[in-house]
C-alpha cells in the first residue's frame, strides 16, 4: 500500500494556514512547519513542490517588505517614544524606592539603638571608644 503525496491544493492550503497562523502569533512562517502539517519529509517536499515553495518564499518576502513600510515605521517611532517615557518613569521610581530604603535603613538603626538602650544592652564599640577617650586600655 503506497502513500500518495498531498495534492498541490492541499500543500497551498497548508502553506496559507502557516502564513496566517504565524502572522497572528507574531513569528516567522517556515516551510518546515508546512511540511509537518502535511506529514511530508523535507526531501520529498522539495522534490515534489518546488513551485509552491517558491510561491511561499515570495509571500514571506512580500510580508517582510510590507512590514518595513512607512506606516510601520511610524508605529515603531511611537513605540520607541512610549518605551523612552516608560524608561524615564521607571528610573524615577527606582530613585524614589532607593531613597525610601535609605530612610528605612536609618530608622531601623535608630530603633535598634533605642531597643538596646531600653533593654540595658551595652554597645561594645561605644564602650571601647569611651574607655580610649578616658585613658583606659
Amino acid at each position: 500500500m503506497s502513500h500518495h503525496p498531498p495534492t498541490d491544493e492541499q500543500v497551498r492550503t497548508a502553506m496559507e494556514s502557516e502564513l496566517a497562523e504565524s502572522e497572528a502569533a507574531g513569528r516567522r512562517a517556515t516551510v518546515t512547519n508546512a511540511e509537518k502539517r502535511l506529514g511530508v519529509t523535507h526531501a520529498t517536499f522539495y522534490r515534489n513542490y518546488p513551485e509552491l515553495i517558491t510561491w511561499f518564499k515570495s509571500q514571506l518576502a512580500d510580508r517582510h517588505r510590507s512590514a518595513t513600510t512607512p506606516k510601520n515605521s511610524v508605529r515603531a517611532d511611537d513605540e520607541t517614544t512610549r518605551l523612552r517615557r516608560e524608561n524615564t518613569d521607571l528610573r524615577k521610581l527606582v530613585r524614589i524606592y532607593a531613597e525610601a530604603i535609605r530612610q528605612l535603613t536609618g530608622d531601623k538603626a535608630a530603633l535598634e539603638d533605642e531597643l538596646q538602650a531600653l533593654g540595658g544592652v551595652t554597645n561594645l564599640a561605644d564602650r571601647r571608644r569611651h574607655q580610649v577617650d578616658n585613658g583606659h586600655n
